[in-house]
């Protein structure tokens, strides 16, 4: 069973007018660049870096309409000050409900 919730796709088919291989290139590029955001993420040096990180996945997920993931996101950006125990704990859900939107993707 797939959770509708995980991804709100209906701004990004309103923008791609249903174009089915544009989705699954905006698709692609968002798997790929936010991989990447997450290991940046995983290895950031400074809470400047975490902050500037943060913000960036935050935005890629809002537009592909990944709320849940965008919140964390949110969330992680505005803790950059935070223990590396909560940025930890925080990092950990951004992971799961990464997964869960890539699987999601993967499905469609």
């Amino acid at each position: 069973m797939m959770d509708e919730n995980i991804v709100d796709l209906t701004n990004l088919r309103e923008a791609t007018d249903g174009d089915q291989e544009l989705e699954q290139e905006l698709f692609q590029e968002f798997a790929e660049s936010s991989t990447g955001l997450i290991t940046e993420l995983e290895n950031a040096d400074s809470n400047d870096a975490w902050a500037k990180t943060s913000h960036a996945l935050k935005g890629i997920s809002i537009n592909l309409g990944a709320g849940q993931l965008g919140a964390y996101c949110k969330i992680a950006q505005e803790s950059a000050e935070e223990s590396e125990e909560t940025k930890s704990e925080l990092l950990n859900k951004i992971k799961v409900e990464h997964k869960k939107v890539l699987e999601f993707l993967a499905n469609l």
